[in-house]
């Protein structure tokens, strides 16, 4: 009985530590794996003779999506999980990552948006684009005027893989919603000195769109080539 009582705290303690040690609980929601074909995809928006496709180089296997001078736009939206449409929520919280390659980074389009179904009030709250040698992330308000908030930009040189994850939590609320960045594995800080920026991010309905679109200046070509796309619950799924 002695030796027992002993041993009783012991294990406890050792229990406690394990707890204590485990990561935060995390969970891979989609994998957007180029080898695995388009429907990982809920639609592909790229308008003849653009193209988005698997492509491969140096044994890795990426998405092309490649609009030439003409279209406005070559995008892959939302995705779909077991075959079917994964449907986002309000009031939660989702970390996206992938990695970009871009052939050109000057003129001027987007190569992500956070966008609004339907899109009246808020079409985009979150934008993504490349400009002038420069990547961009905007927050665009609601409102009857398109008023764009740039939150951060960075120089990116063309032809050169970079890694970019983003967070949001899903808000109608100017208040309650966020979003954070990372890029190339470093938490990024914001336009408003702050690693978190706090505004609405939610609309009706939201869906993530990757790619390439255009429409003041569809005469200007661009290839986005987009790869290891994994949306999770934790920064951890992402990185």
């Amino acid at each position: 009985m002695r030796t027992r009582a002993l041993l009783l705290p012991t294990v406890a303690s050792a229990i406690a530590s394990l707890l204590l040690a485990s990561p935060a609980h995390a969970s891979t929601i989609w994998n957007g794996d180029a080898g695995s074909g388009t429907g990982v995809f809920r639609t592909v928006e790229c308008d003849a003779p653009g193209s988005l496709t698997a492509a491969t180089s140096g044994g890795n296997t990426y998405w092309r999506m490649d609009k030439p001078a003409g279209p406005i736009r070559c995008e892959a939206r939302g995705v779909k999980v077991g075959g079917s449409a994964y449907l986002f929520q309000n009031n939660s919280t989702y970390y996206l990552g992938w990695s970009s390659y871009l052939t050109v980074t000057d003129g001027d389009f987007v190569t992500f948006q956070w966008k609004s179904y339907p899109g009246e009030g808020q079409n985009y709250p979150l934008i993504m684009t490349v400009k002038d040698g420069a990547l961009r992330l905007f927050h665009i308000p609601q409102g009857a005027t398109e008023s764009w908030q740039l939150l951060w930009s960075t120089p990116v040189t063309p032809t050169v893989w970079n890694r970019i994850g983003l967070a949001v939590h899903t808000s109608d609320s100017a208040s309650d919603g966020w979003a954070e960045l990372w890029y190339n594995g470093v938490r990024q800080t914001f336009s408003t000195g702050s690693t978190r920026f706090t505004g609405r991010t939610w609309n009706t309905y939201n869906d993530p769109k990757w790619g390439v679109y255009d429409r003041d200046a569809p005469e200007h070509a661009a290839d986005n080539r987009v790869d290891d796309l994994r949306i999770g619950t934790a920064y951890a799924d992402i990185s």
